[in-house]
């Protein structure tokens, strides 16, 4: 065996490791570079609103339940007479008591 033979494994084994060390550095430098956007799904608009029945039936309607935790308040939402989905203006059904939860029970 030459010389030269005996040095190309080297050479090659050093190659490797530089390209893969270039490569790994790229990906480990990507964050800092360009950051990925990070999104939310929840926008908290109406945070408030708890859907108590996606589907029920008040007076002879149907639609869906809704409840609004910042006062209690529960309302209807009927859905529309056509073909395309739409909705009805709410109909104010009843008021939940949440301040009676805090009370002692007698």
């Amino acid at each position: 065996m030459s010389e030269q033979d005996k040095s190309r494994p080297g050479w090659l084994l050093k190659s490797a490791v530089l390209i893969s060390t270039f490569f790994l550095g790229m990906i480990a430098m990507r964050p800092y570079i360009k950051p990925d956007l990070k999104v939310s799904g929840n926008s908290g608009a109406f945070d408030y609103l708890y859907i108590i029945s996606p589907m029920y039936l008040y007076k002879g309607d149907q639609g869906i339940l809704i409840l609004d935790k910042r006062n209690g308040n529960v309302w209807f939402v009927a859905k529309g007479d056509d073909l395309k989905l739409s909705f009805r203006d709410p109909v104010y059904v009843t008021r939940l008591p949440f301040e009676k939860l805090d009370q002692a029970p007698d």
